[in-house]
């Protein structure tokens, strides 16, 4: 059975009770049985709506990195000055939400389990495609004197560097040196420093 383009609410619900599972096991912690137990729902739902653990994972993940590109997005609705957005675009994803110790288990989990499954490692780096692609043109719009392989070269080094930062925080929990990372970040993209 082909998953759904759109996600309903049930569908919603369970994913996120995937998520939950996937931060607090890895993928070993994945079945079928403890996500409909954690999500509230039979197990012949869940079957009704994903065609199996791997689609269920699968569609998880994508979900998961959805939602931190919307994040990303929705910090620059608004936002006027083509350098804001980009210093927007750059602290989006590290809204609190997404540096929370649920959610960072949650992304060195997908970062593992990409390495290992075809289909996660492909939508991470679709996810990471798109963000260096969005950035990117951003990047251009406040600096139309670079080349489009300079700007996505920057584009690449703020998301390397936007990486270790997520790291560095889920290790020590150092505000100002995230802080000072994310001042770093700006300071690649617009070529500030």
């Amino acid at each position: 059975m082909a998953e759904p383009r759109t996600t309903s609410g049930t569908q919603e619900q369970i994913l996120d009770a995937v998520l939950s599972r996937l931060a607090e096991g890895g993928l070993a912690g994945v079945s079928m049985r403890a996500v409909a137990t954690e999500a509230d729902v039979s197990l012949g739902l869940l079957n009704y709506h994903f065609s199996g653990k791997q689609a269920l994972i699968a569609k998880a993940v994508q979900m998961a990195c959805d939602r931190l590109l919307a994040e990303s997005m929705v910090a620059i609705d608004g936002v006027t000055g083509a350098d804001e957005r980009v210093r927007r675009f750059i602290w989006g994803t590290m809204d609190e939400d997404f540096l929370s110790s649920e959610y960072r288990r949650l992304r060195l989990v997908i970062w593992a389990a990409g390495r290992l499954d075809p289909e996660i490692g492909e939508t991470d780096l679709k996810y990471y495609c798109e963000y260096v692609d969005r950035m990117t043109e951003m990047i251009l719009e406040a600096r139309p004197e670079l080349t489009a392989t300079g700007a996505r070269e920057r584009a690449v080094d703020v998301s390397l560097t936007q990486d270790g930062l997520r790291l560095n925080w889920a290790r020590f929990g150092d505000r100002d040196a995230l802080e000072r990372g994310l001042q770093r970040c700006e300071a690649i993209a617009l070529g500030d420093g």
